[in-house]
């Protein structure tokens, strides 16, 4: 295997080494990664996230594995927070989304860390839904937890049930609800967890839900899951609290 950065602001990484194929999430600029030449195809790589050991197959072109780019990165960096960034870099621009990350020591001052996970995930209301996405450009719903505690600096697994898996020792009740929290809902089985978002809870007015459904979006919460247009469009699976109300 050999050690690559992600060198365009999004990638996408797909289930096999074909452009017509799934995209199952998306690295972004500056994300570490492990990589070989695809089998089955050598202009492709298949490529392991470090970030999240997502694993899954990408374009080598989008890939930087030499010496000056590994060392550029060798050092402190900075993780953009903005939902999109442009700085100038090597004598043009680049437009970054958040979560990209940037050598520190050549661009200080950007702006610091959120101070909660779903304050990060507020600046993406409206951004549109996109299955394997996690830029404003569109994401999908656990794209959005993930990429808002990474905002933060807090690691969650890629999809909504692994999120969900990590985060049993945590695990807490509609009735016990607090601002930030990560909610949890299924389809048809409640073993099954396919749906994510973090719990929005402003004063004393009933919890609701921040999440992706069609675009980023805030709906009513009730202990039976997600009420959208008056009917329930997800299913309550349960609660944890987020990673950083946890040390």
């Amino acid at each position: 295997m050999q050690s690559g950065i992600i060198r365009v602001p999004l990638a996408p990484i797909r289930a096999a080494a074909d452009d017509c194929s799934e995209m199952v999430t998306q690295g972004l600029f500056g994300e570490r990664l492990e990589w070989t030449p695809a089998p089955d195809n050598p202009g492709w790589a298949a490529v392991k996230l470090a970030a999240d050991g997502y694993t899954g197959f990408t374009d080598v072109k989008l890939i930087a594995s030499t010496s000056e780019a590994l060392e550029a990165y060798a050092g402190p960096q900075h993780t953009l927070t903005a939902p999109l960034t442009t700085l100038e870099w090597e004598g043009r621009p680049y437009h970054l989304p958040a979560g990209a990350a940037v050598p520190a020591g050549l661009f200080p001052g950007l702006p610091p860390r959120p101070t909660h996970p779903v304050q990060a995930a507020h600046t993406f209301l409206g951004a549109p839904y996109l299955w394997g996405g996690k830029s404003v450009l569109g994401m999908d719903c656990s794209g959005l937890t993930q990429l808002a505690c990474a905002l933060h600096g807090t690691s969650l697994p890629r999809d909504a049930s692994q999120q969900w898996a990590a985060l049993q020792s945590v695990a807490t009740t509609f009735d016990a609800l607090e601002h930030g929290d990560l909610v949890f809902f299924h389809k048809t089985d409640p073993s099954k967890v396919t749906h994510v978002g973090f719990s929005w809870i402003s004063g004393a007015n009933a919890p609701q839900v921040l999440h992706a459904s069609g675009e980023v979006r805030i709906d009513p919460l009730e202990p039976e899951g997600i009420v959208r247009d008056g009917t329930l469009s997800h299913l309550w699976t349960g609660a944890a609290r987020c990673p950083i109300s946890v040390g």
